[in-house]
């Protein structure tokens, strides 16, 4: 399980709590926006992080492990 902000790698799906889903390409980028709350100050509650999937590979497949996940409040 994911702690911290700086734990997001490249790759790994993140869900917004409007519904949107992104794909991050630049880790360095969550961890200027986003507090250890998983939470962006400047843009309000819509876009707070609610869950963060990563593939992981099991035999030769790969499949979404959820990482992060936060109950709605």
């Amino acid at each position: 399980m994911i702690k911290t902000v700086n734990e997001i790698k490249k790759g790994d799906m993140v869900v917004y709590r409007s519904g949107r889903i992104n794909y991050v390409n630049k880790p360095r980028q969550y961890k200027e926006y986003f507090n250890e709350n998983f939470q962006n100050p400047a843009l309000g509650f819509r876009y707070d992080i609610i869950e963060i999937k990563r593939y992981v590979k099991v035999l030769c497949l790969y499949k979404l492990k959820t990482i992060y996940k936060r109950t709605m409040i």
